[in-house]
């Protein structure tokens, strides 16, 4: 086994069959960067527990030419909040990602990987996904599912028992492909189930990358985003989702009275840029209410 310094980090690795293995890697705050090659051969595979254990680092850039990763290659990594799969990934060891409970977003590239992310990573997900010349093609969020354990005595055995709405969406919408007409059909059953907060987030999700979305369940998304618009803003405000925002101020669907508690919001937070855009779009869309004087 031989190691390297590598952009802060120091990365372990073993040579097999003109393809190296990284098989461990140092502690390291923020990004954690891997080589694409090592001695002049590319990196193919990370090995079992070859990440584990790197609590502060918030997201890994994964080699390119990346086939293999290993079972809890990325375990306890709780810091991490963000992992972008490379095109080539087809085997991913079991428990891989065990205790990543701070993955908000996964970027894969090949759906036959989503079923696999989706039953390690039970927490409310935002799964990304990109073509062959790497543009988004769809953007859908998961609810968190519930999960439990109960024990049968006379048996000594455990059932493993999920529930939710999380378990839902994943079930009913993602196998081997996304089945994206019931995706949107579950929408109006989680109103009672999910907060208003996260059901604009799926909701702009969909609208911003329309992939296969029907005019039917556009229409309603939209509805839904006009209807809890303050809502919809505070919490992208919250989560810095600038982007959302604009897609929102674009396509007018926030309300003159939403558009001024949303700004009231952005300047309480002090975020100026969101705040300007919110200022922009009242300014553009709604005159000013004139004045009258009785004398």
């Amino acid at each position: 086994m031989a190691s390297l310094d590598y952009s802060g980090c120091k990365i372990e690795y073993v040579i097999k069959g003109g393809k190296a293995e990284i098989t461990g890697c140092s502690e390291s705050k923020g990004r954690v960067i891997l080589p694409d090659t090592i001695e002049g051969l590319p990196v193919n595979s990370l090995t079992r527990y070859s990440l584990a254990n790197l609590r502060q680092a918030e997201e890994i850039i994964l080699p390119s030419g990346l086939e293999g990763i290993g079972s809890l290659a990325f375990y306890n990594d709780r810091g991490l909040k963000r992992l972008d799969l490379p095109k080539n990934v087809y085997r991913i060891g079991g428990d891989a990602l065990k205790n990543c409970d701070g993955i908000r977003e996964v970027v894969i590239r090949s759906e036959r990987l989503l079923r696999y992310v989706l039953d390690e990573l039970l927490q409310e997900l935002i799964v990304v996904f990109k073509d062959e010349n790497d543009r988004i093609l769809w953007k859908l969020l998961f609810p968190v599912s519930a999960e439990s354990f109960s024990e049968d005595v006379p048996g000594r055995t455990f059932h493993r028992t999920f529930t939710g709405p999380g378990y839902t969406y994943r079930r009913e919408t993602a196998g081997s492909s996304v089945s994206f007409k019931r995706y949107d059909g579950l929408f109006k059953r989680t109103f009672e189930e999910e907060a208003a907060e996260d059901l604009c987030l799926l909701a702009v999700c969909r609208l911003v990358y329309p992939y296969k979305l029907e005019n039917d369940a556009k229409e309603f998304y939209s509805r839904y985003i006009e209807e809890n618009a303050f809502t919809a803003v505070k919490g992208f405000t919250d989560k810095g989702l600038f982007s959302e925002i604009e897609y929102l101020t674009e396509n007018r669907l926030i309300p003159p009275k939403a558009a001024e508690e949303a700004a009231d919001y952005a300047r309480q937070r002090g975020n100026a840029e969101i705040l300007s855009r919110l200022m922009d779009y009242r300014l553009k869309n709604f005159k000013p209410e004139k004045k009258t004087f009785e004398l």
